[in-house]
């Protein structure tokens, strides 16, 4: 399977008023995740699948990538990709999912640096993705941690790096 782990794009802060789980993308954040999607869309074959979490700055994101990224433009939320979910139960539900063969998660951090550092099997620290950021692996479903090998990574404003020390260099 290729999984594709998003971030979300840049959204409006929190506040008294508007809660957490309201909060939506930018201006900028809506520019760079068509951008993004663009890019994706040109990095290869393109995910099936899209399962995003439920708050609304994610399932923005997702559905812009789903317009020009997605092949069957499908998107799915759970609430796996929730922040503070447990990443075994997201990584098991990824079994169910093989058949689609590209997956695409868009999710939160640290949450998502947290999946993409267990599944690589990173021992020298923690992975983070900045928002709108995009790493791609090639992880088999039926294994659970460390199964995965690191296929590209992209940051929005940057170019695509196929090196995981240069995607990540200050793990």
């Amino acid at each position: 399977m290729i999984l594709y782990i998003m971030r979300h794009a840049e959204a409006v802060e929190g506040s008294g008023i508007l809660r957490d789980e309201w909060r939506f993308l930018t201006k900028n954040g809506r520019m760079s995740a068509k951008k993004t999607s663009s890019l994706i869309a040109k990095s290869g074959p393109k995910p099936r699948l899209i399962i995003s979490s439920p708050l609304t700055r994610t399932v923005q994101t997702a559905e812009i990538i789903a317009e020009k990224a997605c092949r069957k433009n499908v998107v799915e939320t759970s609430g796996l990709l929730l922040p503070g979910a447990d990443i075994s139960e997201l990584i098991d539900h990824l079994k169910g999912c093989k058949d689609a063969k590209r997956v695409m998660l868009v999710g939160h951090e640290p949450q998502l640096g947290t999946l993409v550092t267990a599944l690589l099997g990173c021992e020298d620290g923690q992975v983070s993705l900045k928002k709108g950021a995009c790493v791609t692996l090639k992880h088999d479903p039926d294994k659970s941690y460390s199964s995965a090998s690191f296929l590209w990574h992209l940051t929005p404003g940057k170019k695509r790096t196929t090196s995981l020390k240069k995607a990540f260099p200050k793990r």
